[in-house]
C-alpha cells in the first residue's frame, strides 16, 4: 500500500516498499512496457480474426458507351437466308447497375491456427518482459535508496566529527597562544577540521545528486525526502528463493514460442480448405437512372476450395529446419540462464551472511572506538597525552568509521537485492 505523502511540493517516502509502489504507478521504465501490453493484446485479437468469415458487399455502375456488334448466322433468324451469310446485331443494354455479396470462410487452415497460438504466447511473453523491466527498475531504485541511506548515516557521523575537531581546534588555539604547542601542531588540527568540513560538503553534494537520480527514475519533478531508513531490515533474511527469476520465466516463454513456430511452419505442409459464396444482382436498362423497364439478372454460386501443397522448391523444409535450430538455441540459453541465476542466488546469500557479520563486527568496533576516543579526549584536555597522540588516536576512530560505513553499504546492497529477489513477479 502506497503511504508516501506530499508536503509543500515534496514527496516523503517512509520505506523502500513505498518507493516501489510509487514506481509501479509512475516510473516510465515500468509504465511504457505495461502500456505495450495493449498493443500485444490488439495484435492477438487481429490474428484471431482470421478464424472468422470475411463478408464483402460491393456495388457498381457501367456505362457501355459503345456496344460491340456481333455477327450472327443469318439462318438463326431467317431459315431462307443464304448459306454462310451473317447478320450484324447488337446485344446488351448501355447502362448496367451491379450489386454483389461475397462470403469467404477458411474453415481449415492449420498455419493460422498455430499462428494464433504463437501470438498468444508472444502476448504472454510481453507481460513477463514487463516484469523483467520491473525487476531491473527495482534494483536501480534499491541502489539509489541504499546510497541515500548510507549518505544520511555518513552525514550524521561527519557532523559529529566536525564537532570533535572544532573542540580540538579551540583547545589547540589556546595552547598555541600559550606556547604549549608548535604552529605545525596547530596546522595539523586545522587541516583535520577542514577535511571534516570538506567531507560534509561532499556528502551533501553526493546526496543531492542521488536524490535527483531518484527523481529521474520515478519520473518526478517534486523534491524527494526519505524519512525512514531501513524500516524493513528485520524482515529480510537470506534463504532459498521460492519465486522463479523473471529472466528464467521469460526464457521459458521464448521456448514455448519457438515450439509453436516449429508447428506453425510444419503446418505449411498441411492442406487448407475454404468456402466461397457469392450473390450478384444486376439491372440492365436503356435509360440512365430509369429502372422501370430494366432487365434483372440475378446470379449466385457456392464454391469449395481445397489447397494441397505438393512442391514449392523445398522452401517449407528450410523454414522448418530454421525454426528447429532456433528452438535448440533457446533451450541452450535457458539452461545457461538457470545456472547463472541459481549461482547468483547462492552468491547473494553468501554475501548477505558475510556482510551482516562484518557490519555487526564493525558496529561493535566503532562503538568501542567511540568510547576510546572520549577517554583520549579527556586525557588530552587533562594534559596527560600530547596533541600528536590525540590526533593519532582520532585517526583510529576515522578508520573505524570508514570500515563501518563500508560494511553498512555492502550489507544494505545485499539486503535490498534479497528483498527484491523474493518478490513473486507472477502475482498480480
Amino acid at each position: 500500500m502506497l503511504c508516501c505523502f506530499s508536503v509543500k511540493s515534496q514527496i516523503v517516502f517512509g520505506s523502500f516498499r513505498e518507493v516501489l509502489d510509487y514506481a509501479d504507478k509512475h516510473s516510465t521504465s515500468i509504465r511504457i512496457p505495461a502500456e505495450k501490453q495493449e498493443i500485444n493484446s490488439i495484435g492477438e485479437k487481429q490474428v484471431r480474426s482470421f478464424l472468422y468469415p470475411s463478408i464483402n458487399v460491393s456495388a457498381g455502375f457501367n456505362d457501355n458507351i459503345t456496344l460491340q456488334p456481333t455477327l450472327v448466322p443469318g439462318k438463326l433468324f431467317n431459315p431462307n437466308a443464304p448459306e454462310g451469310s451473317f447478320q450484324e446485331m447488337t446485344f446488351g443494354k448501355p447502362y448496367v447497375y451491379t450489386t454483389s455479396l461475397q462470403v469467404q470462410w477458411n474453415v481449415l487452415d492449420f498455419q493460422k491456427i498455430f499462428a494464433i497460438k504463437t501470438s498468444k504466447l508472444r502476448s504472454e511473453a510481453g507481460k513477463i518482459d514487463t516484469e523483467v523491466n520491473r525487476f531491473n527498475t527495482y534494483n536501480q531504485l534499491a541502489s539509489l535508496y541504499y546510497s541515500i541511506s548510507l549518505a544520511q548515516r555518513s552525514m550524521e557521523i561527519d557532523k559529529e566529527n566536525l564537532k570533535t575537531t572544532e573542540v580540538m581546534l579551540d583547545n589547540a588555539l589556546e595552547k598555541y597562544k600559550k606556547g604549549v604547542i608548535s604552529e605545525s601542531d596547530l596546522n595539523r588540527v586545522s587541516i583535520q577540521n577542514l577535511q571534516n568540513q570538506r567531507k560534509i560538503e561532499l556528502t551533501e553534494n553526493n546526496m543531492a545528486q542521488l536524490y535527483r537520480q531518484m527523481q529521474s527514475a520515478l519520473n518526478l519533478r517534486e523534491e524527494i525526502q526519505i524519512s525512514d531508513i531501513g524500516s524493513f531490515e528485520d524482515s529480510v533474511f537470506a534463504s532459498d528463493f521460492q519465486a522463479v527469476h523473471p529472466e528464467v520465466l521469460l526464457q521459458e516463454k521464448q521456448i514455448d514460442i519457438s515450439k509453436s513456430l516449429v508447428k506453425q511452419n510444419e503446418a505449411l505442409r498441411y492442406p487448407s480448405m475454404g468456402f466461397v459464396y457469392q450473390y450478384n444482382y444486376n439491372w440492365a436498362t436503356d435509360r440512365l437512372n430509369d429502372l422501370s423497364n430494366a432487365n434483372t439478372l440475378p446470379q449466385q454460386f457456392l464454391g469449395i476450395k481445397l489447397n494441397v501443397p505438393v512442391f514449392n522448391g523445398f522452401s517449407n523444409n528450410q523454414k522448418i529446419k530454421e525454426s528447429k535450430a532456433e528452438l535448440k538455441i533457446q533451450q541452450i540459453q535457458l539452461e545457461n540462464i538457470k545456472i547463472v541465476k541459481d549461482k547468483e542466488d547462492e552468491i547473494l546469500n553468501l554475501q548477505y551472511d558475510q556482510t551482516k557479520t562484518n557490519l555487526e563486527r564493525n558496529t561493535q568496533i566503532l562503538s568501542l572506538q567511540d568510547k576510546n576516543d572520549i577517554h583520549t579526549q579527556n586525557k588530552y584536555e587533562s594534559g596527560i597525552i600530547s596533541l600528536d597522540e590525540r590526533l593519532d588516536r582520532y585517526s583510529d576512530l576515522l578508520s573505524a568509521q570508514y570500515n563501518y560505513l563500508q560494511s553498512l553499504a555492502d550489507f544494505s546492497l545485499a539486503k535490498y537485492k534479497i528483498y527484491i529477489r523474493k518478490i513473486d513477479f507472477q502475482k498480480p
